[in-house]
């Protein structure tokens, strides 16, 4: 440990790793190089915005059996969002790094240079690479900037530094090549953890995060839509990218007051389901609904409403609404194990591919934790098993998996308190009534209306035509009553 006074304020900067080469003064942002047993002063870093992140600086846990303290961060900020690299310091004085994006969390550790890596510009997601008997697939390329960082880091960042990085998925492994520094990329390979892996300590609490995540020291903490003035309802401990409810401007609050990114006015609204800020109580934890997006198949006429949740310890979940019903989707952190054309695994369990399609985004409103933008597609392919949906979303820039499970509409009636009440669905400006949405006690006094035609017309012409006649009536009463009772036996919780 190297403890010295900054240079520019006078507070103590210590240097818990003998391989940290700066440390940003915690008072006044000086960005400390060390140099043997000085440091030189080479400038202000950015202050880090303050997310939904439980991890802080002093956070400890443990990895692959030794204990860890997390002694640094940065924050690495892209065209559609931004996730944090907080660098790790092991027992044993080596050290690592924990992958903060959106919830999901990644530990690698650095093996050296990799000149077998691909060149970035040829990686595509989906492409491949063998290591150490592994075939890991191309998940991620970005190339991002430094937006702010704090506490010790083992390479000099600042204004203007960028990040070129590809990330490679098996399962749970993960592997990282970094070429920020050239050509030859750096390689960081570990695996996909969650903090209860970790057996995190010292994290910050739900309520901690509430008050200070989404602010910058000095910074406004009230958004209005820069565009009408309208109040934006968002969760500043959740995400950055709003889109405003009352006129669909898309605004950034990730510097911590809203600038206008794209100022076409939407001439209709569409009306939903669920609404933003609804709660919902899912396995006992209280789920805000923070943003939601209004999807179409491409060349096709299907379209579908998602809805995106967040609670404060268990992170985001998506409900998806239509025409088939409710299905609860959480994205996930360990990938398949083997992907084919027809067929894929995933923790031991078979999925056969089903359908391929485009999907593309007509609606957005709220918040959410990447930059969504009306327009946005994918290429979606999805494979049906018996615990699920599984399906691969992939764009230019990254492939993701998801498992979607069916729900009742009666669940997600008891998990909003709707009480049987769900609104019709209204998209793109003409009304679209689910069937889910009606109770089916509703239908009974129709069924029972047409039931009594279907007699009164009928049982005269059946005496007349015998067996026929009559085992064509019962047909028809039970095509009529047979959804209203297949629809109680599906919404049954």
């Amino acid at each position: 440990m190297f403890k010295l006074a900054c240079p520019g304020c006078g507070a103590e900067v210590v240097f818990r790793s003998a391989t940290s080469a700066l440390a940003v003064c915690e008072y006044c942002r000086s960005t400390l190089l060390r140099d043997a047993d000085a440091v030189r002063d080479v400038g202000k870093m950015a202050v880090a915005l303050e997310d939904y992140s439980p991890i802080r600086i002093t956070t400890s846990g443990m990895y692959a059996g030794k204990a860890f303290g997390v002694v640094g961060r940065i924050q690495l900020r892209y065209d559609a969002g931004f996730w944090n690299e907080w660098y790790l310091l092991f027992d044993d004085g080596s050290a690592g790094w924990l992958s903060d994006a959106s919830g999901q969390y990644a530990v690698t550790v650095d093996t050296g240079l990799a000149s077998d890596a691909p060149p970035f510009g040829q990686i595509v997601p989906g492409g491949f690479y063998p290591f150490e008997g592994v075939t890991y697939s191309a998940a991620d390329l970005r190339t991002a900037r430094c937006s702010g960082g704090e506490g010790e880091l083992p390479f000099l960042v600042g204004a203007g530094w960028q990040a070129r990085v590809a990330d490679y998925r098996q399962s749970h492994r993960f592997l990282t090549f970094d070429y920020s520094d050239g050509d030859t990329p750096r390689r960081f390979v570990g695996k996909a953890v969650s903090l209860a892996d970790l057996k995190c300590q010292l994290l910050r609490e739900p309520d901690d995060i509430a008050r200070s995540a989404g602010h910058l020291k000095g910074k406004a903490a009230v958004l209005d839509c820069p565009a009408c003035g309208a109040s934006i309802s968002w969760r500043p401990a959740v995400a950055a990218h709003l889109h405003c409810p009352a006129c669909g401007t898309e605004s950034d609050a990730t510097t911590g007051t809203a600038e206008i990114m794209d100022a076409a006015r939407r001439e209709a609204l569409v009306h939903t389901t669920l609404a933003l800020g609804d709660v919902a109580k899912i396995d006992g934890e209280a789920f805000s609904l923070i943003g939601l997006m209004r999807c179409r198949e491409v060349g096709e006429g299907d379209e579908w409403t998602e809805y995106l949740l967040f609670n404060e310890t268990a992170g985001f979940v998506w409900l998806v609404e239509s025409g088939a019903g409710w299905d609860k989707v959480k994205v996930l952190d360990a990938w398949p194990e083997s992907v084919s054309a027809s067929a894929v695994s995933l923790e031991g369990s078979a999925f056969t591919r089903m359908q391929a399609y485009g999907a593309e985004v007509i609606h957005a409103a709220g918040a959410f934790n990447w930059r969504v933008q009306v327009g946005d597609t994918v290429s979606i392919t999805d494979y049906r098993g018996a615990r699920g949906t599984l399906s691969s979303e992939r764009s230019p820039a990254e492939i993701s998996w998801s498992l979607a499970q069916r729900v009742p509409a009666g669940t997600v009636d008891g998990w909003f308190g709707k009480k049987g009440k769900l609104a019709a669905a209204v998209a793109a400006g003409s009304t679209a009534v689910q069937a889910d949405s009606v109770p089916a006690g509703a239908l009974h006094p129709l069924a029972l209306r047409f039931t009594a035609i279907l007699l009164v017309i009928n049982v005269p012409l059946s005496f007349m035509g015998g067996f026929i006649n009559w085992l064509v009536t019962l047909i028809a009463v039970g095509v009529l009553w047979w959804p209203i009772y297949s629809r109680i036996t599906d919404d049954a919780p």
